[in-house]
Protein backbone atom coordinates (compact mmCIF):
# COMPACT_ATOMS: atom_id res chain seq x y z
CA UNK A 1 0.00 0.00 0.00
CA UNK A 2 1.42 3.04 -1.13
CA UNK A 3 1.79 5.94 1.62
CA UNK A 4 2.87 9.42 2.06
CA UNK A 5 5.55 9.96 4.64
CA UNK A 6 7.95 12.40 5.68
CA UNK A 7 11.56 11.95 6.16
CA UNK A 8 14.10 14.41 8.75
CA UNK A 9 17.21 14.02 7.28
CA UNK A 10 20.42 13.54 9.75
CA UNK A 11 22.12 16.90 10.97
CA UNK A 12 25.45 16.32 9.73
CA UNK A 13 23.94 14.97 6.07
CA UNK A 14 21.74 18.09 5.16
CA UNK A 15 24.17 19.32 2.65
CA UNK A 16 23.18 15.64 0.88
CA UNK A 17 19.28 15.87 1.10
CA UNK A 18 18.82 16.08 -2.95
CA UNK A 19 20.93 13.18 -3.15
CA UNK A 20 19.17 11.49 0.01
CA UNK A 21 15.67 12.05 -2.27
CA UNK A 22 17.66 10.83 -5.77
CA UNK A 23 18.12 7.25 -3.53
CA UNK A 24 14.72 7.51 -2.36
CA UNK A 25 13.33 7.79 -6.26
CA UNK A 26 15.45 4.99 -7.34
CA UNK A 27 13.55 3.26 -4.62
CA UNK A 28 10.33 3.62 -6.11
CA UNK A 29 9.63 6.85 -4.40
CA UNK A 30 7.58 10.24 -5.36
CA UNK A 31 8.99 13.19 -3.93
CA UNK A 32 6.75 15.62 -3.60
CA UNK A 33 8.96 18.56 -1.25
CA UNK A 34 12.83 18.64 -0.08
CA UNK A 35 12.97 21.59 2.15
CA UNK A 36 16.70 21.94 2.26
CA UNK A 37 16.52 24.52 5.59
CA UNK A 38 14.82 22.44 7.38
CA UNK A 39 16.03 19.04 6.19
CA UNK A 40 12.83 17.64 5.36
CA UNK A 41 11.58 15.52 2.68
CA UNK A 42 8.02 14.50 2.21
CA UNK A 43 6.86 11.87 -0.75
CA UNK A 44 4.83 8.77 -1.31
CA UNK A 45 5.66 5.61 -1.22
CA UNK A 46 6.05 2.61 -3.58
CA UNK A 47 4.01 0.43 -2.41
CA UNK A 48 6.81 -2.90 -2.48
CA UNK A 49 7.56 -2.08 1.16
CA UNK A 50 6.35 -3.73 4.07
CA UNK A 51 7.17 -0.61 6.60
CA UNK A 52 8.44 2.67 6.28
CA UNK A 53 10.91 2.30 8.01
CA UNK A 54 12.59 -0.38 5.44
CA UNK A 55 12.84 3.36 3.64
CA UNK A 56 15.44 4.71 6.08
CA UNK A 57 18.47 4.78 3.69
CA UNK A 58 21.52 6.00 5.30
CA UNK A 59 21.06 10.25 6.20
CA UNK A 60 17.52 9.68 7.07
CA UNK A 61 17.09 10.10 11.12
CA UNK A 62 13.25 8.76 11.09
CA UNK A 63 10.67 8.63 8.66
CA UNK A 64 6.89 9.03 9.62
CA UNK A 65 3.85 8.27 8.00
CA UNK A 66 2.16 11.69 7.00
CA UNK A 67 -1.36 12.23 8.42
CA UNK A 68 -3.81 15.01 8.15
CA UNK A 69 -4.47 16.86 11.34
CA UNK A 70 -7.41 18.92 11.93
CA UNK A 71 -8.59 21.21 14.77
CA UNK A 72 -10.75 19.77 17.79
CA UNK A 73 -14.59 19.66 17.08
CA UNK A 74 -13.96 19.55 13.28
CA UNK A 75 -15.65 16.85 10.93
Amino acid sequence: MKRNFIASVEENATGKIDQIAGELRRKGCTIKQVLKLSGIITGCSSGNESKLEDLKISGIKYIEEDRQVGALGED
